[in-house]
């Protein structure tokens, strides 16, 4: 199918909800996957919607200046972009989530970033060092400035249901619709991304601690700014962070250095008590120093600076070992860059190729997909990423197959 004003054409493969979007002697974009729609950028300076299992572009909009759909947010009905004008500044055009039209536009300001809070509220703020936190809110429908607030800095920001919270010096949470504070006091850094740890917007995460000093993971009420339990780690895993530590799966605590030799895996009970676990310490790299480390599922994985990919199973008696990434047909990627967590599986890819794991085992490797950036999971079975046509004119979006790497070539 195609677009009247942009030449988007889609290649499918419904049974297997494998599909390939191109725009004809062009590039697309960085997907964003927001529930079932994909949004990614296209010639002409556009944002298009996919549908995210068949492949169908549900609509291309207008020309919306230089777009940033990678930071996109969606309120009901509303989808929020990100644009640059040719002044430099930031500013924010609103499309119609239907049908791509666009509903409103919001000036060139300082407020750069953009969250949705409910279905009827976007919340915008300014979260860099140049300047004061700015923040405000904007009605979903009519793009009006609904109220306005000013702190000193702006370091964090979730959203918890209808409640903002912020980290602005201390704590504090608004009422995204109305801007009024309900509650503020306490310290700490947010977690914006809990890792499936905590989806309850009754509560809420923060780390307690410098960076270099004990750490503490606290539960707080988003409606009372309560602490409502703390997990203090023990001294010694301190020894392997930079930074904070980052939750992963099965209520889990990773700690780990970039550059360091070594990664400590903790565990930690539920919300109610919220108890240090026992602790597995996954022995010493053999060569080289972490770059990238994951925990999916059972499995740690540890990718060095010196592109050498180590693995290990969550179990005290066993350290990391060596992770080749040779799939069927001896086809092995040699010099894997970046790596990506999936749901239950993990992207390993490079300049060389790609290769997907699951279980500290390699599904399979490819030489000929190449992506340009890092691939983004779909869900558990397909993920997209983005790679250049072989007469390298233009740049294609695919929607893969996990297990086996199919995808549907135009």
């Amino acid at each position: 199918m195609a677009d009247d004003r942009v030449p988007l054409s889609v290649t499918a493969d419904p049974e297997r909800r494998l599909w390939t979007l191109r725009a004809k002697g062009a590039g697309v974009g960085h997907p964003v996957v927001v529930g079932d729609t994909v949004y990614v950028s296209v010639p002409g300076e556009r944002v298009a919607a996919v549908d995210a299992g068949s492949g169908r572009v549900r609509w291309c909009s207008d020309e919306v200046a230089e777009v940033w759909p990678w930071r996109l947010a969606v309120a009901g009905a509303v989808v929020a972009v990100p644009v640059r004008q040719e002044t430099g500044r930031d500013a924010f055009t609103a499309l119609d989530a239907a049908t791509g039209r666009v509903r409103w536009t919001r000036r060139e300001s300082a407020l750069c970033a953009v969250v949705a809070v409910g279905d009827s509220t976007f919340v915008v703020w300014n979260g860099t060092s140049e300047e004061r936190g700015s923040i405000a809110g904007v009605d979903a429908l009519t793009g009006e400035t609904l109220w306005e607030d000013e702190f000193e800095r702006i370091d964090g920001l979730v959203v918890r249901g209808e409640r903002v919270i912020l980290d602005a010096g201390r704590l504090r949470a608004l009422d995204g619709r109305r801007g009024d504070e309900i509650w503020s006091g306490g310290e700490g850094e947010l977690l914006r991304r809990a890792g499936g740890a905590v989806e309850d917007a009754a509560v809420f995460l923060c780390w307690r601690g410098g960076p270099y000093g004990p750490k503490s993971l606290v539960v707080g009420a988003s409606d009372t700014g309560e602490q409502l339990a703390e997990t203090r780690f023990p001294v010694e895993a301190q020894r392997y962070i930079w930074g904070h530590p980052e939750l992963v799966d099965g209520g889990r605590v990773l700690f780990h250095r970039p550059a360091g030799r070594r990664v400590r895996l903790l565990g930690y009970a539920g919300l109610d008590r919220a108890e240090p676990l026992e602790s597995w310490k996954l022995g010493w790299l053999q060569r080289g120093s972490c770059m990238r480390v994951l925990c999916v599922g059972d499995w740690m994985y540890a990718l060095c600076w010196d592109h050498q990919l180590y693995a290990a199973e969550v179990d005290p008696r066993r350290g990391l070992r060596r992770l080749r990434l040779r799939g069927p047909y001896k086809v092995t990627v040699r010099e894997p860059r970046y790596l990506t967590a999936g749901p239950g599986y993990v992207l390993a890819s490079g300049d060389d190729g790609m290769a997907v794991l699951r279980d500290g085992r390699v599904l399979w490797a490819s030489h000929t997909i190449r992506p340009e950036v890092l691939p983004v999971p779909l869900d558990g079975d397909r993920f997209l990423f983005r790679a250049r046509s072989r007469n390298d004119k233009e740049t294609r979006l695919y929607c893969a197959d996990v297990e086996t790497g199919r995808r549907v070539l135009p």
